[in-house]
């Protein structure tokens, strides 16, 4: 598992860390919090996979030396990263500690605007997760392994573990959901320790982790499934039927996660 002490942020401009040339970025300031802070760096500019994979992967390998967690930033739009990167659009460090994951994952769904139409969708729903999925046996991922499948910027985090961006920036893609930076740690620390679950990536409202130890057994990806839905409803809600999702879990080695 990716382990260190969170890093110091590197400067503006074109810094080199690990001895890695980064590309033209900048600091990025949570203006969320009471007290804005400096919660990351992104790049200007939108990278192509050829570009970014191999940089996503250098950086991860140094990670333990750095303390600075590399993923891929999307943006509203796709070739644009000003929100919610270059506008100030985070939220600050969230200062819950201890959140567990059970307890995000069993919380009540809220209902939407157009509460029968709602109680509809609910009945062809998972069951709701009342417990955690099994430890799935495996190795985790290495450095190498890290996949990037889309064009995006470069993110980097001082963290202590990759689970910890959105905790750490005050990340808010999750708000109609009514989940918070602390909330989703809670859910990616389970995810790290149980399936080997990295995040590789974020957007405006998106959420890539990377899965080293994929679930085969119908009753262990019931259980999974049952967690995205609690996780990220509108997967499901507005996306692939249950049973289609279920039988993606077999296969994906990404687990893309979209807020409506």
């Amino acid at each position: 598992m990716f382990q260190s002490t969170a890093g110091t942020l590197p400067t503006d401009g074109t810094p080199t860390i690990a001895g890695v040339q980064l590309p033209k970025g900048r600091r990025i300031t949570a203006t969320g919090a009471d007290q804005p802070s400096q919660v990351a760096w992104v790049s200007d500019d939108i990278l192509p996979v050829d570009q970014l994979e191999p940089l996503v992967r250098k950086l991860a390998a140094a990670f333990p030396d750095t303390g600075l967690w590399p993923l891929r930033a999307r943006g509203l739009d796709d070739d644009d990263l000003s929100r919610p990167w270059h506008d100030g659009e985070l939220d600050g460090a969230d200062p819950r500690q201890g959140l567990q994951a059970l307890a995000v994952l069993s919380r009540p769904l809220e209902a939407g605007d157009d509460e029968e139409e709602w109680e509809e969708a609910q009945s062809d729903d998972p069951e709701p997760a009342l417990t955690l999925a099994d430890p799935l046996p495996g190795p985790d991922l290495t450095a190498d392994q890290l996949e990037i499948d889309h064009p995006g910027g470069l993110l980097l985090v001082p963290v202590a573990r990759p689970a910890d961006v959105a905790a750490a920036i005050g990340w808010a893609g999750t708000v109609n959901a009514g989940l918070g930076g602390g909330e989703l740690t809670a859910v990616l620390r389970s995810w790290e320790e149980r399936f080997g679950g990295v995040l590789v990536g974020l957007g405006f409202d998106t959420m890539t982790v990377q899965i080293a130890r994929l679930p085969q057994g119908a009753n262990e990806i019931q259980a999974i499934l049952r967690e995205h839905h609690a996780f990220c409803a509108d997967n499901i809600d507005q996306g692939l039927p249950a049973d289609q999702y279920a039988e993606g879990l077999a296969e994906w080695i990404h687990w893309d996660f979209w807020w409506d």
